[in-house]
């Protein structure tokens, strides 16, 4: 076992005796969840080379020395390493890192490294004030604590950089195995360029997730460091009334270019949302919700809340229009019913005629009172002629009712 900060001590020596210092240790991190050492580097005559791991010959830590077969295979690195790779003293060291199974961030103050067999392999990381004082003391402070080693396997680390993943830079991506919710949470205690970088790690759907789950301040500044088509594809994704509020913070004229860009039935739904208040109903419901008619077989209905849920927002209750071409709101049913009652039956067997409704001029916070003491998962927003408009969410109420409540809503099947 060595850490870094020792090793950088280190000559790297030839089979003639030549001598080198050890300026970085290069490794592929995608490969392995202990990533082995790929490559050497060291300066001569203040230009930078390297020289690959499988050419050392001996590995001598009691005198701080590797040795090489010769300096003669080295090759002139400049700013540019493998595609996959990163070096830890530039890349990684002092970098932050979230450590996946506390869901918590922290700086690496230093790295272990383990010789396995022929390898030299990364295994954990050191965020701990006695590798602060190793490096301090140049090495003649050893000591380091059990509780402050984070195993790498279990790591995820960040540059700061939103375009290091375009790059081709080495990542774990292992990030993504979390929830969207608890990304968020994670986003928001790292600075934000962090922040935005973190959900370039992570499949599109995950990341539109974490990012409506996000605070809106968070959102903005995070949103603002995405290429145009970037953040455009995260938008289409989210549900409509999140990015509404996101996109309706941005400037008009960034306003109008992501709304040109966006596909149309996204679009449409964000453009609807626009004309009403912030603290209206209206300014709060989703309007992407599962309608359909009254006639409509049990069985048609669950083929169809399938594709539904493929495309947006699912919530826990369908509601009922009069016909296909009326959305004249009818009833409702859960969504547990629609699973439970026979294929063969039509909705108006099985929905609740009684249904309680919002106007979306209502303001907000009255409309949230009145879902969260109605105790439905969504209560349905109507014109005054009964047209349903959307629905305003148990997520949304209870955000809007608990004052310094920021937490956002997800996609939820219930």
């Amino acid at each position: 076992m060595a850490m870094l900060s020792e090793l950088l001590r280190f000559e790297v020596t030839d089979i003639k005796g030549a001598s080198r210092r050890l300026s970085d240790l290069g490794i592929g991190l995608l490969d392995h969840d202990y990533p082995p050492v790929t490559n050497l580097y060291f300066l001569e005559r203040e230009k930078l080379l390297r020289i690959a791991w499988s050419q050392v010959t001996d590995f001598d830590k009691p005198r701080k020395r590797i040795t090489v077969r010769s300096f003669d295979r080295a090759e002139t690195a400049h700013d540019d390493v493998p595609e996959g790779e990163v070096l830890l003293k530039r890349d990684v060291l002092d970098g932050l890192i979230v450590d996946l199974l506390g869901r918590r961030t922290t700086r690496a103050s230093d790295l272990q490294l383990v010789q396995d067999g022929d390898d030299l392999r990364l295994h954990a990381v050191d965020a701990g004030l006695s590798a602060m004082l190793r490096r301090l003391t140049s090495g003649i402070y050893r000591g380091s604590r059990k509780n402050d080693l984070y195993d790498w396997k279990y790591v995820e680390f960040l540059r700061g950089d939103p375009q290091a993943v375009e790059s081709g830079a080495g990542y774990r991506l292992r990030i993504g195995r979390l929830t969207g919710g608890e990304i968020a949470q994670i986003a928001e205690y790292l600075p934000y360029l962090h922040a935005a970088e973190l959900l370039t790690l992570l499949p599109n759907d995950k990341a539109a997730v974490a990012l409506q789950a996000m605070s809106i301040q968070r959102q903005i500044q995070v949103i603002e460091e995405f290429e145009e088509s970037e953040a455009v594809e995260l938008l289409s994704r989210m549900s409509p009334d999140i990015a509404t509020d996101l996109i309706g913070r941005l400037g008009i004229a960034t306003m109008k270019t992501f709304l040109a860009a966006m596909p149309n039935r996204q679009k449409e739904r964000i453009i609807k949302l626009l004309q009403y208040p912030e603290d209206s109903a209206g300014g709060i419901m989703v309007n992407n919700v599962v309608r359909f008619d009254r006639m409509t077989a049990v069985s048609t209905a669950r083929e169809k809340l399938r594709d539904h849920s493929r495309d947006g927002d699912l919530i826990s209750i369908v509601f009922v229009t009069e016909n296909a071409d009326s959305a004249i709101l009818v009833g409702t049913v859960r969504i547990r019913d629609l699973i439970e009652k026979d294929e063969a039956e039509q909705l108006e067997d099985i929905m609740e005629p009684y249904v309680t409704t919002l106007n979306p001029f209502d303001p907000a916070l009255d409309a949230a009172y009145k879902v969260i003491g109605a105790q439905v998962a969504a209560m349905p927003v109507t014109d005054r002629d009964g047209f349903l408009l959307g629905a305003v969410t148990i997520d949304a109420a209870i955000a809007r009712a608990i004052p310094g409540n920021e937490t956002r809503s997800l996609k939820v099947f219930a």
